[in-house]
């Protein structure tokens, strides 16, 4: 788990969990999409499209539906393509010919090429990616390349979340970043109840660890001491 005082301060963390591809999630918030970002959508979500890709077994049209959607039309989709997607049967198989009545000559080639090789597959669809929807698609494709396409239906290692939203939760190991809000200092910096209420915060924060704690530095004076 990596914990903090308020959601705010999660954003750096988030970032280099993104960059690296490391799935992370918060099982006890599950409405939250930025903590949770791998999961399926009623539309298809990036990740959605991403194993619709890269899954595994043969294209079915409802595979191409999903992640040829998102393709930049100019020089990768025929005219009338995405009218054809839409009116065909999501069971039937994506054959040869299929594929060929869809794309342009240059991209069903590619394509093809890169067909058996995950890696050179995700390469293959993020660079074609209308511009729109390249950020929704950089983490999942991040986490399918370093740890390959099976990682994004694996439950997530990683926790993140502020110390309320794992409350009654636990982890092997916890990092716990000790930083307040102006609110929450004001609230520390006096005596009484109000102080009280932020050391009550933390120890539920730290009680979350199973075996191992790590009490991170604080970003500034604003944090308690622990």
């Amino acid at each position: 788990m990596l914990l903090a005082s308020c959601a705010y301060m999660l954003t750096p963390v988030i970032a280099v969990l993104r960059k690296q591809g490391i799935p992370f999630h918060n099982p006890y918030r599950k409405s939250n999409g930025i903590w949770n970002p791998l999961r399926h959508g009623p539309n298809g979500s990036s990740m959605d499209r991403v194993l619709s890709l890269v899954g595994g077994g043969p294209w079915t049209h409802r595979d191409l539906k999903l992640w040829a959607e998102w393709l930049k039309a100019k020089g990768n989709l025929r005219t009338g393509a995405k009218a054809l997607l839409d009116a065909s049967d999501d069971t039937l198989p994506a054959t040869p010919e299929c594929l060929n009545a869809l794309f342009e000559a240059d991209a069903v080639e590619s394509l093809l090429a890169a067909r058996d090789d995950s890696r050179l597959l995700l390469h293959w669809w993020s660079s074609r990616v209308a511009s729109s929807f390249h950020k929704r698609v950089q983490f999942p494709v991040a986490v399918a390349l370093a740890r390959g396409p099976a990682a994004l239906e694996e439950s997530p290692r990683v926790i993140v979340g502020t110390i309320h939203s794992v409350k009654g939760g636990e982890a092997d190991v916890v990092f716990l970043f000790p930083d307040l809000s102006r609110a929450g200092d004001a609230a520390y910096q006096k005596n009484g109840p109000e102080r009280d209420s932020v050391i009550r915060l933390f120890y539920v924060g730290m009680t979350r660890a199973r075996h191992t704690l790590y009490l991170c530095q604080s970003e500034s004076s604003m944090a308690v001491v622990l």
